[in-house]
Parts: structure tokens; C-alpha cells; sequence
């Protein structure tokens, strides 16, 4: 009885042992990245401190325009229109207002000796006070230049609705006599354009009726 006793306790002693060797085992299942392997992963590839040299935010330069057709090669420089040296008229074109080629003229003549340059489209305005206004918008994307010399005026035809919509609509109210006015490309600053009066083709003046934005079209030698 002794011995089976002892026995029994034999093996209950090794159990214990065998357990215990095996408990830290189970708890470090695998090993663990050293210190130096989890800085090198949490890093990742490292953040460049400058911006590539092949790019840049700056704006890049227009390239350089063309003269139009109006302004031939080896046309003479000559110095911008101002204000002071052109005379305008404005003429509305007879037919059925707003559904010709063109609903009116814009002449511009110089009327001083010496040529002077037109580098783009004039700009006209027409408003009632603070109130309802319309004005002129290219109708195409041509470039223009013109040597405007004396004697030699060059016109520019606009096109707008001259009646109302179907709806009764009309930018400027038909009972109304807008205001006029009409300013040379890329004028100065002390530059506020000419007053302008409408006529029709007999140079009798008439009230104008703008309904819609102007169209304006490329100049044509008078």
C-alpha cells in the first residue's frame, strides 16, 4: 500500500512539473519584433522635405498674338485710340428690328492727323440711371487690331433683340430712353467714354430699344 501510494505521488509530482514547463510556452506564442523592426515599420517611407524640382505653381506666360486680317503685315506702330480724337455713331439699320445680320452700326472715324490703333473691340453701354443697363459682348473670338487713319472710319456691326420676348420681356423697358455711352479698347483712366445718340439710316434720331445683350462683330472698312 506504501509503495502504491509513493508511486501515485511520483506521478502526480511530474504532472506538476510537466505543467509548469509548459505554461510560459503558451503565452509567448511567437516572438516578439524588436525594438528596431517596429521603429523601421511605424516610419515607412520617409516624407520628402522639398517639392520636385520639375514642378512649379507659377502662371504660365500668354503666348504671343497675331495681328487680324485688318491689321496687314508691316502695317506702321501707332499709338492707342482715345476717346478724345475718334467720333462714333451709332446707326440702327432699317428692316425687322433684331432678325437682320445686323440690328444697328457702331462707326468709329479719327478725326485726328496722325493714325491711331484699335487693339481690340470698343465697348458700349446702355443704361437708365442705377437701373436696367446692357452693353456689348464679342460675338466671336477673332482678334482684332486696327489702323484707324483720318478720313478712313471703320464700323462695327451689333446684333441684339430690338423687341420684346414673347413673354414681354425687354432688359430695358420700351418707354424708356437709356443713356449711351461708348469707350475705345483698353482705355485710360480718365478715360469715361462718349455720350451717343441712335439714328436711323436718314440721320433722323430715334429711341433705341436693347432687350438683350449686344453682339458685337469684327470692324470692316467703311
Amino acid at each position: 500500500m506504501a509503495r502504491r501510494t509513493a508511486a501515485l505521488s511520483a506521478i502526480s509530482l511530474a504532472v506538476v512539473l510537466a505543467v509548469t514547463a509548459c505554461g510560459p510556452a503558451h503565452h509567448e506564442a511567437g516572438p516578439r519584433p524588436s525594438s528596431a523592426h517596429r521603429t523601421t515599420a511605424s516610419a515607412g517611407t520617409p516624407t520628402p522635405t522639398t517639392s520636385p524640382t520639375g514642378t512649379t505653381s507659377a502662371t504660365p506666360r500668354p503666348t504671343p498674338t497675331t495681328a487680324s486680317p485688318s491689321s496687314p503685315a508691316g502695317t506702321p506702330h501707332a499709338a492707342p485710340c482715345r476717346s478724345g480724337q475718334l467720333r462714333w455713331t451709332l446707326t440702327r439699320l432699317d428692316g425687322k428690328p433684331g432678325h437682320g445680320p445686323a440690328t444697328a452700326l457702331l462707326s468709329a472715324a479719327n478725326t485726328a492727323a496722325r493714325p491711331c490703333a484699335l487693339h481690340g473691340y470698343p465697348y458700349l453701354e446702355a443704361h437708365v440711371g442705377k437701373g436696367p443697363a446692357v452693353w456689348t459682348e464679342p460675338g466671336t473670338k477673332a482678334r482684332v487690331r486696327v489702323l484707324l487713319r483720318h478720313g478712313h472710319p471703320v464700323v462695327f456691326p451689333l446684333t441684339y433683340p430690338a423687341s420684346p420676348d414673347r413673354h414681354g420681356y425687354c432688359a430695358i423697358p420700351t418707354d424708356l430712353d437709356p443713356v449711351i455711352v461708348v469707350r475705345p479698347p483698353n482705355p485710360a483712366r480718365t478715360d469715361y467714354g462718349t455720350p451717343l445718340r441712335m439714328t436711323d439710316t436718314h440721320g433722323r434720331p430715334v429711341r433705341p430699344v436693347f432687350c438683350d445683350t449686344i453682339r458685337i462683330g469684327p470692324p470692316r472698312q467703311r
